[in-house]
């Protein structure tokens, strides 16, 4: 569970310590009221913009690119969340679980969004495409909190969702061949040796 100096939340609020308690019986309670209030947040801040963004290529690059702004703005919650919370597999706080949940789920839709509008092929499976932008953006975040890496967070980033979105436009294919005919043939290649 993260550790959490009890006297900041309090701070923060302008409030007593002992009203804190109020509303979390315990210092776990609470860490695990702020990574699903800050997702909560983030979740209201890409539905506010996302209204001016007309192609599901642009709602998909905003949503990605909010995800490190976000954590930009906010070091010491993106430090809970992708170092402590997010990789837990200990997490039993429903709302926690949820938020986490929610923003794959976002995710999804914004990929079957492109591939109805016509932006992308549509891929092979929608959940394995999430997770491939879910773990890119988080490595890069994981490594921009860790190390300091890269300095310029949000120019990796554009970076990075650049060449995601170019990975989505480009039909799954190595050599002229589809993923399911390198599949047989490497399962011809396996029973030749």
């Amino acid at each position: 569970m993260p550790k959490l100096r009890e006297t900041q939340p309090a701070a923060r609020a302008g409030v007593p310590l002992s009203s804190v308690y109020d509303y979390h019986s315990s210092k776990e309670k609470l860490a695990n009221a702020l990574p699903a209030t800050r997702m909560g947040q983030f979740f209201a801040e890409f539905l506010e913009k996302a209204r001016t963004v007309s192609s599901a290529t642009d709602r998909l690059r905003l949503y990605l690119w909010l995800t490190a702004d976000f954590a930009r703005r906010s070091p010491a919650g993106a430090r809970i969340l992708y170092l402590e919370v997010w990789p837990s597999v200990m997490i039993k706080e429903v709302k926690v679980t949820q938020s986490i949940d929610d923003f794959a789920r976002i995710l999804i839709v914004l990929i079957r969004d492109g591939e109805i509008s016509g932006d992308w092929a549509a891929g092979p499976n929608h959940y394995e495409t999430a997770a491939i932008l879910i773990r890119s953006i988080s490595q890069l975040l994981i490594a921009w909190l860790l190390y300091g890496r890269p300095r310029d967070l949000m120019s990796a980033t554009s970076d990075l969702i650049y060449r995601l979105t170019l990975l989505l436009k480009k039909p799954l294919r190595a050599h002229g061949c589809s993923i399911k005919e390198m599949g047989k043939m490497r399962s011809r290649k396996s029973s030749l040796t």
